[in-house]
C-alpha cells in the first residue's frame, strides 16, 4: 500500500484521538488534523482542498465539508437519513467494531485496484475479441475477417468499447488488456 494522508475533520478532540488510535494499525497512513472553526467554516474546506488527502473523515457536525475529488467517510453516532449521506463515499457507525472501520478505510484507500478489476466486466465476449485483435495490431478489416463479421460490426464494437471503458486508443486498450489479464505482456509484439 502506498503512503496515504487521511484528513480528520471531526468536531471532538476525543473522537479524533480515538480514530487515530484505531487506525494506527494501518501502515503507510499519516494524519492531517483539521480543527473546524465556528468563525471561519470555509477554512476547513480550503485546508482539505490544499492538502489533497487520500481520504477525509468527517462526523455529522462537520459533514457539510465535502470535496468532490476526495473520498469522504462519514462517522456516525446515530441513524441518519440517506439524504444526509449522499455526498459521502461511505459511512461507519462509532458503535461498529474497530476492525470494521479499518476495513472500510482500507477499501476506500484502494479504489483504483477495485476499479481496474471491475472495469470491463460489462464487456461482451465479442468486444473482448475485438480488444485482443486491436492489441495484436490488426486492422478493422482483419479483425472482421477473423471474427466472420462485417467491418461495420467491428466499428460498432469499438465505439461500444470506448464508451464502456473510456479508453480511446490502441495503446490504452493494450495497457487495459495487460492490466486485466486478458493478455500477457509477453504476447504483445513491440
Amino acid at each position: 500500500m502506498r503512503n496515504h494522508t487521511i484528513a480528520l475533520l471531526l468536531s471532538s478532540p476525543v473522537i479524533t484521538e480515538g480514530v487515530k488510535a484505531v487506525l494506527r494499525g494501518i501502515t503507510g497512513v499519516t494524519f492531517l488534523e483539521i480543527t473546524p472553526g465556528a468563525k471561519e467554516p470555509h477554512t476547513a474546506s480550503e485546508k482539505i482542498a490544499a492538502a489533497h488527502p487520500s481520504l477525509t473523515i468527517v462526523d455529522i457536525f462537520t459533514a457539510q465539508t465535502c470535496q468532490p475529488d476526495t473520498p469522504t467517510l462519514l462517522l456516525t453516532s446515530a441513524q441518519i437519513p440517506d439524504t444526509s449521506t449522499r455526498c459521502h463515499t461511505a459511512t461507519v457507525s462509532i458503535y461498529e467494531p474497530a476492525e470494521a472501520l479499518r476495513e472500510k478505510i482500507r477499501q476506500l484507500l484502494q479504489p483504483s485496484d477495485r476499479e481496474e478489476t471491475s472495469r470491463g466486466n460489462d464487456l461482451s465476449p465479442r468486444e473482448k475479441e475485438v480488444i485482443l485483435g486491436i492489441v495484436k495490431g490488426l486492422a478493422n478489416k482483419e479483425i472482421a475477417a477473423e471474427m466472420n463479421v462485417s467491418v461495420n460490426t467491428i466499428m460498432t464494437h469499438r465505439r461500444n468499447i470506448a464508451a464502456k471503458l473510456q479508453i480511446h486508443s490502441p495503446a490504452g486498450l493494450t495497457i487495459f488488456a495487460i492490466a486485466t489479464g486478458m493478455i500477457k505482456i509477453d504476447d504483445v509484439k513491440i
